[in-house]
Formats: C-alpha cells, structure tokens, sequence
C-alpha cells in the first residue's frame, strides 16, 4: 500500500520563510567642507541579474553641495566610507577642514623622504537618518 505523502511544499510545517533581509536607509551627502559640486568616477553599486546580486561599477555620481542623497545599496555605502581624497598640503584647506569639523590626515611623501605632505579626507559622509 501507499501512503498519501504531502509533498515537502505543500507541508506548512516545511516551508520556507524567505529570508528578506531588512536593510536600512542611510542618508550620504558631501562633507561641509564641499562648496563646489564633486563627480566621484567609478562609484560601486549593486544589480540584480537573474535574482542575483552582482558589484557593478557606474561610470560617475555627481554630487552638488547642499543636498542630502538616499539608499539601502550597501555596496555604494562602503564606497562613500572608504573614497578618500589626497591632495597636497595647504594651510588654507587644513583650516577649512578643522572649522568645519572634518577630520583629516597629514601624510608625508615616501618616496621623497617626506618633503612633501599630503592631507587626506573624506569627501562624503554617511549617516542613519534620526
């Protein structure tokens, strides 16, 4: 005789429950030290090809001063939280940078023994939204 199995679907108890990660809204704009607007080249985002997620790059993201820009994908995130711009030291830009609050790095120049300087920073930050 042959038992009248359910098929493992139609079983409540074996479903599966989609496992939908809740990602959060993060808010980026550029730092208060920007006045100018900045195109930041090779920004990373994240696309869905046949329900899989796959790192591609865009070609610019065009940032304007002032504005407060959205989003979950979490591969532009860490993008903005590791894009970092180095330009050469300057009293004036050291200043600006200490007034508005940006924090920054002094590197010395290894390859010339240190005769020149750079300043580090972060171009954008990201925030939660409160």
């Amino acid at each position: 005789m042959r038992k009248n199995l359910m098929k493992r679907h139609q079983n409540p108890q074996n479903r599966r429950k989609p496992r939908r990660k809740e990602r959060k809204r993060m808010k980026y704009r550029l730092n208060k030290a920007e006045n100018v607007p900045v195109t930041l080249y090779n920004v990373a985002k994240t696309k869905k090809i046949n329900g899989k997620s796959i790192v591609t790059y865009s070609n610019f993201i065009k940032l304007v001063p002032g504005e407060e820009y959205e989003t979950d994908d979490e591969a532009m995130l860490n993008f903005f939280r590791n894009h970092k711009r180095k330009v050469r030291y300057k009293k004036d830009l050291a200043d600006i940078l200490t007034k508005n609050g940006v924090p920054f790095e002094l590197e010395m120049c290894r390859s010339c023994g240190g005769r020149i300087k750079k300043i580090s920073y972060q171009v954008v930050e990201v925030y939660e939204d409160e």
